[in-house]
Order: structure tokens, then sequence, then C-alpha cells
């Protein structure tokens, strides 16, 4: 035999195992790998190092991450969990710790995040209306990274119409959910995703809220009942409406779906153990006749002109005077941090409460 005839059997016989090469892996990430078949976001605060799903407390301020979760079934029926948090709780319980895995297959699957939230932040229900007007929607975060652990954000998504921008020395406050979806694609297709598996999102709303990766970032007490709120969609019902629709609001506000200023007022007075006829309200002149002391004006205390009330947040003036200035919380058509001169624009006395009696 010719020594060209060897070198081109020997190419031949190479080119020949290199595609077999290819093809047994395609065939046993296709046929025998783990197959991914859920997923789920799980939440982890801090330097725990744990990441779990449902309703996560956050103190405001903490950092946190999202983790997604992708459960796949190995060739011998066992289940593993490709993640790259440390530790993983689901539903309560904890993933033991040889079933996590790291994504390291050929395939990059494309994680995509979204923020899950009320479809407006203000909703007046009309005389005939329930909850059945209002929507959930996933809004997709283009500016968050796609990788499978994140940054946690807060933020709502869109324009919501809010002013909720952290002010200096004022963590941020309030609720968000989080929805994942991942896409697998194949070697023959990079358009078309082979598998595509989401978590809880938002058309699982309001059923299953108690199990919706959700974080809830509240201020300290006397503040962690309105800052709680601040996420979500305020709605008010109707001055006709009947008795369920006002049950099931409360129901939604209890379960952090929503608020309306009533439920929440009544909710933030019985924190502090007190009753709206039992607060004492004092007419007093912005700038001028109230300080912010311990018997002062303080954090979670009321102002009102009329119907119109707002929650005491922070004095950002610096002659401790109850001035127009100061910052308050106001839940007028959606949560806002605003000054207090933007809420009480004329001239003459504004009533103050004190909420907490020191």
């Amino acid at each position: 035999m010719s020594t060209e005839k060897k070198v081109l059997i020997a190419v031949v016989a190479f080119v020949v195992l290199i595609a077999l090469a290819l093809l047994s892996t395609e065939v046993v990430e296709k046929e025998i790998a783990p197959k991914p078949r859920a997923a789920w976001v799980a939440i982890d605060v801090g330097d725990t190092g744990v990441a779990q799903t449902g309703a996560v407390e956050i103190e405001s301020g903490t950092p946190f991450r999202l983790h997604a979760v992708v459960e796949a079934q190995t060739f011998s029926g066992s289940t593993i969990y490709y993640t790259e948090a440390e530790r993983v709780v689901i539903d309560g319980e904890e993933m033991p710790s040889d079933s996590l895995r790291h994504w390291e297959r050929s395939v990059v699957p494309r994680i995509l995040w979204f923020s899950v939230e009320g479809y407006t932040p203000f909703l007046e229900l009309g005389a005939e209306q329930g909850l059945e007007a209002f929507r959930f929607q996933d809004n997709f975060r283009a500016d968050w990274p796609r990788t499978w652990s994140i940054p946690g954000d807060l933020r709502p998504g869109g324009d919501r119409g809010l002013e909720s921008e952290p002010l200096e020395g004022l963590p941020r406050f309030g609720i968000q959910r989080y929805h994942v979806r991942v896409e697998i694609f194949g070697p023959d297709s990079e358009i078309i995703p082979r598998i595509r598996l989401q978590s809880l999102e938002a058309g699982d709303l309001p059923d299953q809220s108690k199990v919706f990766t959700t974080a809830v970032a509240a201020l300290p007490r006397p503040l962690s009942v309105p800052s709680r709120v601040f996420g979500l969609t305020q709605i008010e019902p109707g001055p006709e409406a009947q008795a369920s629709v006002l049950e099931s609001l409360s129901d939604w506000y209890r379960r952090g779906l929503a608020f309306s200023r009533l439920t929440l007022l009544k909710d933030h007075l019985d924190q502090a153990g007190t009753q709206f006829a039992d607060l004492e309200w004092v007419g007093v002149e912005l700038g001028i006749d109230q300080l912010w002391s311990t018997e002062g004006a303080a954090e979670g205390d009321l102002l009102r002109v009329g119907n119109r009330w707002v929650i005491l947040l922070q004095d950002q003036g610096s002659d401790e005077i109850l001035d127009r200035d100061d910052l308050c919380l106001d839940f007028d058509k959606g949560a806002r941090i605003r000054v207090i001169g933007e809420v009480f624009t004329g001239e003459g006395l504004v009533e103050w409460a004190k909420v907490l009696a020191n």
C-alpha cells in the first residue's frame, strides 16, 4: 500500500472517529443525560448560603440573591437540581446536598428573569366591579443579568409612575415577586428552544400566593406595616361596594397581594395598639410649631388635612422642626415617598396625631 493511501485512510479514520465522538455526545445528552422538568426561583438572604422558595422576610437594606433552580430526572430515575446555590429549600424542605449540580452540559440554557406585579399601581373599582377587574403581569427585566444567580432587586418593573427611589440614609423597602424562564436549545436549533421551563408566573396568582417566591423587605417598627406595601397595587373599592368585595380585598391585603388606604391605616394603628377614634389631633403650622423629638413628631405619626392623610417618614431638614421639606409615606393613588410640601400645598394648619405612645 502506498504512503498516500495510508495517509488518506488515516485521515478518513480520524474524521470518522471525530464524527462518532460528536454523535455519541449528542446521543448521551439527548438520551442519557438528566431530563429537566421543572423550575423555581429561590432567594438567598445575606450570607446564609440557603436559597429558599416562597415568601422570604428581609430586613430592609439587607442584600439578597435570586437563584434559578431546575429539577431534572436522571437516567436511573433519581432527582437532581441544577443551580448555583449552596443549599436549596423548596416548599420548606431542604434538598439533599448530593443532589445539587452546576450546569456543565454542552448546551448553555438561556435564563430570563421577570418581576411579577399588578398591571397598574392604582385601581379604583366601579360600583359593580370586583377583584376580577385586576390582573397580575410578568414584567421581563431586560436590565437583569441572564445568569443562574443574580442580585435581588425590589424596584418595580417598567414605568409605574411611582417615586420610590431610595433616599440618602434610607434603604429600599417593599415587596416583589419573581419569575424565571429557562430555555434549553438543541444542537439543531438556536432559535426555537427544545425545552422550556418556568417557575410560577402571573397567571398562578392569586391562587398560589402562599408558595410564590416573594421578597418582603420592611422598615423597622413603627414603619413596618406601611413600608411593606410598596410595590403592591392600591385597590380602592367603590362607595357602594358589596360586602364580598370588601372581604376579598381584606384577604388580598393579608396575603400581600394588594392594599387599600383603610386596610393599611387600620393595620398600622393596630400594630401601635391604638384606634383611629382614640387619636388626639393637634393643629400645627409646618415649620414652626412641632419638633421631631421623643415627645413630639416621630416616624409613624399621622398628618392630615380633611380626608387626606400621610405617615411621617423622616426629618429631612437640619433644624429638627416638622416642616414641608420632611418626608412622608403617601398612599393616594399608589404608594409613594413624598415631601410633605408636595402633599399639603396650601397655607394654614395641618393636623398632627401621635400614633405610638412613649
